[in-house]
């Protein structure tokens, strides 16, 4: 006998669980949420940029493409109806050299075929007048990008799930997941053994997603990718500076390359940028590793004040496939894969996991009506 029974049970608290709560309470499902912390959104959710991102980088029909485009539009429409603080600062995407003019080139045909609106390629004199302090030899003003108040968000996704009768329950510790049946029993450990029935399970548990689905008993191994972690790390500074726009260099690695991104306030921060780290609780900043923002910064920002950079804060993403980064995208593992009814898990949910949060929970709700 189980101590509780819902419709469906979403794993992780994160702003893509709560988005898809949200969803699938408007189904008319009870739906409760499990989180291993002490508080929504503490982890990845709240451990990024902030960016409202366009969609520009992704492979045409990659989950990344479809769900940022349209979560975009949706995020937006979400702010202005729920007074989220938010800002549309717009994007400078820049060529510091000639060389990587061609490239500028390439990613706005990348993103004209993602279907990203209002993308212009403008020349050095004109970012000179809009950015006066930004060097470039070229750039693409990608006017759908923007900032957000991330936390502000998830606070306001929690209080539709709460209001629409959703529950949540902190400082759960996922002990294992049987299958009763066409049921699932999950059992959370504590000094009093507590179980859960429910007829469906969202593993939306962001860096421990994997380890979730490990503890699935009828879940064939096969099914399982590894989780690589993907730390980083951001500098930011005291000191405030007349820049608009969001500044991003040309991509590179497995990052979008150290850019500046700017907080609500009007004040700056750098990264980040890509540090392989094998321990997902170490969010730890090597200050050694502020020569490398130096040597990024000065090629596009030269007369920035480096004296003041200071380590800011750090994140780490999960990322599915470390070798070849265009085929690092988004997974939603369903039936189709493992065979198994009402069990979604999903994977590799990082960036632009925050903007693409609306459009997944609306692709999972639509999956499980």
């Amino acid at each position: 006998m189980s101590d509780f029974q819902v419709d469906t049970v979403i794993i992780g608290a994160g702003v893509v669980g709560l988005a898809i709560a949200g969803e699938l309470l408007k189904q008319k499902k009870e739906v409760l949420i499990i989180e291993s912390e002490d508080d929504f959104g503490k982890i990845t959710s709240s451990r990024n940029s902030g960016v409202i991102h366009a969609g520009l980088y992704y492979p045409e029909n990659s989950l990344k493409a479809k769900f940022c485009v349209r979560g975009n539009r949706l995020l937006y429409d979400y702010c202005n109806k729920n007074f989220i603080p938010h800002k549309n600062t717009q994007k400078l995407l820049i060529a510091t050299s000639n060389e990587q003019i061609k490239i500028i080139d390439d990613i706005k045909n990348q993103a004209q075929k993602n279907n990203v609106e209002k993308i212009t390629k403008i020349s050095k004199d004109k970012v000179k007048e809009i950015e006066p302090l930004i060097k470039c030899e070229e750039a693409l003003l990608v006017e759908s990008s923007g900032i957000i108040d991330a936390i502000s968000f998830m606070r306001s996704l929690l209080g539709k799930v709460e209001d629409m009768g959703g529950m949540i329950s902190y400082n759960s510790f996922l002990k294992r997941i049987d299958s009763v049946g066409e049921n699932f029993k999950i059992f959370i450990e504590g000094d009093n053994e507590t179980t859960i029935q429910s007829k469906e399970i969202i593993n939306s548990a962001g860096l421990f997603a994997t380890d979730v689905a490990k503890k699935i008993d009828i879940l064939d191994d096969k099914f399982i990718p590894k989780t690589f972690y993907a730390k980083g790390n951001y500098f930011s500074s005291s000191k405030k500076y007349d820049i608009n726009h969001l500044i991003y260099p040309i991509p590179e690695g497995f990052g979008l390359g150290i850019h500046l991104t700017l907080e609500l306030d009007g004040s700056i921060k750098f990264g980040p940028d890509v540090e392989w780290i094998n321990d997902p609780s170490d969010y730890n900043i090597d200050i050694k590793r502020k020569s490398n923002f130096v040597d990024e910064i000065i090629k596009y920002f030269p007369t920035f004040d480096f004296s003041t950079l200071k380590p800011s804060y750090s994140g780490i993403r999960p990322i599915m496939n470390k070798k070849n980064k265009s085929m690092r995208d988004f997974e939603i593992q369903t039936f189709r894969e493992h065979k198994i009814n009402n069990l979604i898990n999903l994977y590799g949910i990082e960036s632009p996991g925050l903007t693409s949060s609306l459009a997944i929970a609306k692709h999972v709700s639509e999956l499980l009506k």
